[in-house]
């Protein structure tokens, strides 16, 4: 049977069990914040990049900053059920995809070919 600790011992013990907890609190406070950090990182950039899409859109055309949301809506809705507006961007999509696979063409079954062709 173990011997029963002394007060000193029992002391002892609590101080270094709550030095370790205050160690594991600041890990987690850090953890929390890098993540917080990470986070807020994610919604700039999201933030930047639709910023600049809107940009583009006005300087594209200017009439469109005079619209309300409503109707910036309704717009681009029409704008984007015209089939060759569908098929560009399908196209634009593909050809980014392509890019990003190292060349790699991306088939119809959305597959990526193995075959690498030269342009």
């Amino acid at each position: 049977m173990a011997k029963p600790k002394n007060l000193e011992q029992l002391r002892a013990e609590k101080e270094q069990v709550e030095t370790q907890l205050a160690q594991e609190q600041h890990k987690l406070e850090r953890l929390e914040n890098r993540k917080k950090y990470l986070e807020k990182g994610e919604r700039q950039k999201r933030t930047h990049r639709l910023c600049n899409l809107g940009g583009t859109i006005e300087s594209l055309a200017p009439e469109f900053k005079d619209l309300t949301r409503t109707e910036m809506t309704e717009l681009m809705e029409y704008i984007f059920s015209l089939p060759e507006v569908q098929r560009a961007v399908r196209h634009m999509a593909i050809t980014h995809i392509n890019k990003a696979n190292g060349g790699k063409e991306l088939k119809v079954d959305g597959t990526i070919s193995s075959e690498c062709h030269a342009d």
